[in-house]
């Protein structure tokens, strides 16, 4: 009897190894396995999985007034598959169905397939799809087996009609409920491989659209960029039609529905402005869903994702379809890796702005930035000329109205060396009445240099740095030399001075924020912005020795030569 009982319930798992096949080729069912919270997937999952589990119970095996029989298999992977609810919904229909066929067993294996499919639901909610193996489910088998034998053994009556059963098939059905279920899960390996490829097929796309989209999304989120990246979305994943969206208005459109989803108008789907003020994706499954108050509309579905930036929900992007429950894992992956990069490189975007709108507010203050200290003095001094040297106060009056026509005039970002060392020229004609004979200055311009343009006020904060910190106090011998020079590639802007030099504890610090002007970080920045990170201020300082502070600039690229 054993023998035969054996050989029965394994002869009914090559029904098992089959059903596992067509479920992990079945496209549909796939599709449900990945969606199992939608109506339809738990309704068809428990529907298919309660007929397994029945179809195991019609094949069993009568002892004694109780059923030898594989139920237990259908119902843990119902839950395995579908998840807690399309468990439970298994559970339910198939221990109703061995409780109505009767026998001394029937209530308790009904409350243990109940039980046993909730359970398997469980795990799968747990641990995700994925991450469930062959192991795993031959454990859980194990566990829902153990547990309904406990149970028939302790409660059903007569007892010993009840441990007579169990002597005969507690080890066949157990066995072959953890085999059947490890076959189960091995056949079904197809889904997770599904899944798997969903995965890498969305990354790639992701990575895709977000390389090609970049360089519109650099500016920010607005209708051109929108518009650039939407048509770039709809090429690649071939939907039925993609939208962008601020909190208020449609950005973009592409695709069907564009006669009347139309770009600058305010949105007119429910699903997005629920996206918008939940800041969840949403998937609608149908027209009702979609909530488009035109009823022709020829998109039927369509997922939503919210664009963030610092947290906050700035618009959402949509990709619609025209049958009902057309967006599957693969369209919600996709979504969800667009959404995430676009908003980082929106993100990006904005502080990309504040560091060229702080650069340009730094510039604008170091335009302005003629100390007051250095204006009275030198009007003192042309005041004090006027009488005995008015030759000398007339021309200090014009290098004083060149230095303050550069500093509150406007100008373009870029000027030619020349422009720039016209103002350095008048700034050091005016220190050299302050310095009196104590200052030399050289200027070593190589007259080829003069017509590349240089970013606005590039070497005139380089020499009033000299000038203020390393030389003024020096008490004589006071030297500064400001040497232009071309190379094959660079352009080579040097300031050097004798003066009291840097401490080399304050060395690093003078380029960074740490350092209370921004003349000489301004510099810096401006530098590295425009030209890269290869080409920042050098400075080489020896305490009581001096300061030589050079710039480096490309001949190609910005630094075009003027004609």
């Amino acid at each position: 009897m054993y023998l035969d009982l054996l050989l029965h319930l394994i002869s009914h798992m090559s029904f098992i190894a089959m059903t596992a096949y067509l479920i992990g080729r079945s496209q549909f069912i796939i599709h449900c396995a990945q969606h199992p919270f939608q109506p339809r997937s738990w309704v068809t999952l428990s529907a298919a999985f309660s007929l397994l589990s029945i179809i195991g119970t019609y094949t069993g095996i009568p002892i004694d007034g109780a059923l030898a029989n594989t139920r237990l298999i259908g119902t843990l992977m119902s839950g395995f598959i579908g998840g807690p609810i399309v468990g439970l919904c298994t559970g339910i229909i198939s221990g109703t169905h061995r409780f109505f066929l009767g026998g001394f067993t029937a209530s308790i294996c009904a409350v243990a397939t109940v039980l046993g499919g909730l359970f398997a639901g469980m795990i799968r909610q747990k641990y995700g799809l994925n991450h469930l193996n062959w192991k795993t489910g031959a454990l859980v088998a194990l566990i829902a087996e153990i547990t309904q034998k406990f149970m028939i053994i302790t409660f059903a009556k007569p007892a010993e009609t009840a441990w007579a059963f169990e002597k005969i098939s507690a080890v066949p059905t157990t066995l072959v409920t953890v085999i059947g279920t490890i076959v189960f899960m091995l056949i079904t390996e197809n889904i997770k491989l599904e899944q798997d490829n969903y995965g890498a097929n969305a990354a790639e796309l992701s990575l895709e659209i977000a390389s090609r989209t970049l360089p519109y999304l650099r500016h920010g989120l607005t209708t051109e960029s929108a518009q650039k990246t939407a048509e770039i979305i709809f090429n690649l994943t071939k939907v039925a039609s993609v939208s962008i969206t601020n909190r208020e208005v449609v950005l973009a459109y592409i695709g069907l529905g564009d006669d009347h989803h139309k770009v600058g108008e305010p949105i007119m789907t429910s699903s997005t402005k629920r996206t918008i003020s939940e800041g969840q994706v949403l998937i609608s499954s149908s027209l009702e869903e979609r909530g488009c108050p035109v009823p022709n509309c020829p998109l039927h579905s369509g997922v939503v994702a919210p664009l963030t930036a610092h947290g906050v929900t700035i618009g959402t992007i949509k990709l619609s379809k025209r049958d009902d429950h057309g967006i599957g894992e693969l369209d919600l992956r996709i979504i969800d890796g667009i959404a995430n990069l676009l908003s980082v490189q929106i993100q990006l975007a904005e502080i990309d702005e504040q560091r060229v709108m702080r650069e340009k507010a730094e510039l604008k203050a170091l335009q302005a930035q003629i100390n007051p200290h250095f204006l009275f003095n030198t009007i003192n001094i042309i005041m004090s000329l006027c009488r005995t040297d008015p030759a000398t106060a007339r021309n200090l009056l014009g290098h004083l109205a060149t230095l303050m026509q550069q500093s509150f005039s406007s100008h373009q970002d870029f000027i030619t060396i020349r422009e720039e060392l016209q103002a350095v020229e008048a700034y050091l004609e005016i220190a050299k009445c302050r310095f009196g004979s104590r200052l030399t200055v050289t200027l070593d311009i190589d007259n080829a240099a003069l017509n590349y343009s240089i970013p606005l006020l590039s070497i005139q904060p380089l020499v009033e740095n000299a000038l203020h910190h390393g030389l003024f106090p020096k008490l004589s011998d006071c030297k500064l030399t400001v040497t232009v020079k071309v190379s094959q590639k660079e352009v080579i802007i040097k300031v050097s001075d004798n003066g009291v030099g840097i401490p080399s504890d304050r060395l690093q610090s003078v380029l960074h924020a740490e350092t209370d002007g921004i003349g000489i970080r301004n510099v810096n920045c401006r530098m590295t912005s425009i030209y890269g990170s290869n080409y920042p201020i050098t400075i080489d300082s020896k305490e009581g020795q001096g300061t030589d502070v050079t710039l480096h600039l490309p001949t190609e690229g910005r630094s075009q030569y003027a004609v």
